[in-house]
């Protein structure tokens, strides 16, 4: 099968890259400012004729929205800069991502930036927020998930039904990140998508998840579990996308040491 030159991620779980997110991230939030102002001054007169408490009501509802993104986006930047934990007064980090997150894709392409760097990017800011509020959690507790597309293409056998199925016979990574679980005595899942992904995760419940896919499957996952915390690492892709899928092994057992012992 023919290589293809595909450039590795720029971020894969370190700090480097995470920068894109952040500022995008705080050019989107001064963007919803904006917006939330405009929409203020041309409701304002109309909602002032119903009710003026009603005027008060819609204003401080407002403020209040701007105050949780901006607070959260705040923590979230000093949090991810410093890899220590400045979360817990603001848990719920997901809406400030959930609603920066699509607007940060829409600036990217304005400034002519791959939405897959912004996922990488998006990543890394995730591992960093994952490292300064981790725990040490037992390895039963962690549910490693891989992409099916690790899987040799061209291998009969069912590895995604039950991962013990595979015959080791190492043509693909599949089988090395198996003893590495077994090493751990942590979980193993092999998914061939979001939606079995997302069973898998229901049924196991796992405290942590170590996932490894690509720039798309990894940021849609990560916000599809939240609140379990996911640590991400981006597979390379030397035939293409889906097709004999690599991974550095190196990145899955600092992950799982990370996890383990407080240290990678």
């Amino acid at each position: 099968m023919q290589k293809i030159n595909n450039k590795p991620p720029i971020a894969n779980g370190e700090n480097k890259g995470k920068g894109i997110f952040l500022l995008l991230s705080i050019l989107s939030l001064l963007l919803v400012v904006f917006l939330m102002f405009g929409l203020w001054y041309l409701i304002a007169p109309r909602l002032g004729s119903f009710h003026p408490y009603f005027s008060l009501a819609v204003k401080i509802f407002l403020g209040l929205c701007l105050i949780t993104i901006s607070g959260g986006l705040f923590l979230i930047v000093l949090s991810a800069l410093t890899e220590r934990d400045f979360l817990f007064p603001h848990g719920e980090k997901q809406i400030t991502l959930t609603v920066l997150f699509p607007i940060n894709l829409i600036l990217g392409r304005f400034f002519g930036l791959p939405k897959d760097q912004i996922r990488q990017s998006f990543v890394a800011v995730n591992n960093s927020l994952f490292k300064a509020t981790r725990k040490r959690i037992s390895p039963e507790r962690i549910l490693i998930l891989l992409s099916h597309c690790l899987q040799d293409y061209d291998c009969p056998q069912k590895v995604t039904a039950d991962y013990r199925n595979c015959r080791m016979c190492g043509k693909c990574q599949i089988c090395q990140i198996i003893e590495l679980g077994d090493n751990y005595s942590t979980p193993l899942s092999i998914a061939t998508g979001g939606t079995l992904a997302r069973k898998v995760v229901v049924e196991r419940k796992p405290t942590v998840i170590v996932a490894v896919a690509c720039e798309r499957d990894l940021t849609a996952g990560i916000q599809d579990v939240y609140p379990i915390p996911v640590y991400g690492i981006l597979n390379q892709r030397p035939f293409g996308p889906c097709i004999n899928t690599k991974v550095d092994l190196k990145e899955i057992e600092k992950a799982i040491g990370l996890i383990l012992n407080g240290r990678q």
